[in-house]
């Protein structure tokens, strides 16, 4: 822009670039409101006191509370910034905020031992109630794919899968949880649970 001052004050300008500064200042924040929301969503799965022995009815209704709470936080902070954050920015601030919830429950989920065979139905309904109640916020996330802006279902599933591995591996620890040990062996020795970011340990 030098050439468009006034000859008189181009030798006395200062020419700074701002952009780099302001850039990284906004960077802080974003870094700032993401740590608040997942210091929330922290408090929220801890009142689940680790998923522990949800066949018993107290147990699982306060199991069953700590995950609406989640909900209703994601939920709040997808209201809050999809309107206003650039597409880009909005989904990469939202991946952090999801991986840290599936990741932190399914691994609260795998660290229980010796369940009883109703408690495994009930962690099962806790995961299929999450990600019931968070199909708006995942449909953020995928461009529309038809005239009616409908995203199907397969599709959806597979994109996001794709996005958040740590999603693929929390909707097949759903799966697992139904299903006899002969079924888990093959789909290990078959690599699907590699695939889906499962560990031999696990």
């Amino acid at each position: 822009y030098r050439a468009d001052f006034p000859s008189g004050l181009q030798k006395d300008a200062v020419f700074v670039d701002m952009g780099p500064t302001f850039y990284q200042i906004a960077e802080d924040i974003l870094e700032k409101q993401i740590q608040l929301v997942i210091s929330s969503l922290k408090e929220a799965i801890d009142s689940a006191d680790g998923f522990e022995n949800t066949h018993q009815s107290q147990q699982y209704e306060a199991a069953k509370f700590s995950v609406e709470q989640v909900i209703f936080i994601l939920e709040k902070v997808h209201i809050m910034w999809e309107p206003y954050m650039p597409a880009l920015t909005y989904k990469r601030s939202m991946r952090i905020t999801l991986d840290y919830v599936f990741s932190r429950i399914t691994k609260d989920m795998l660290l229980l031992d010796d369940m009883a065979a109703e408690e495994t139905l009930q962690l099962q309904r806790l995961i299929h109630l999450m990600l019931e109640n968070l199909s708006s916020l995942f449909e953020s996330f995928i461009a529309k794919v038809d005239g009616k802006d409908k995203v199907l279902n397969h599709m959806l599933w597979a994109q996001l899968d794709e996005m958040l591995p740590s999603l693929r591996k929390f909707r097949k620890l759903a799966d697992l949880f139904d299903m006899p040990l002969k079924s888990i062996t093959e789909a290990w020795e078959s690599g699907e649970l590699i695939h889906c970011g499962f560990t031999s340990n696990e």
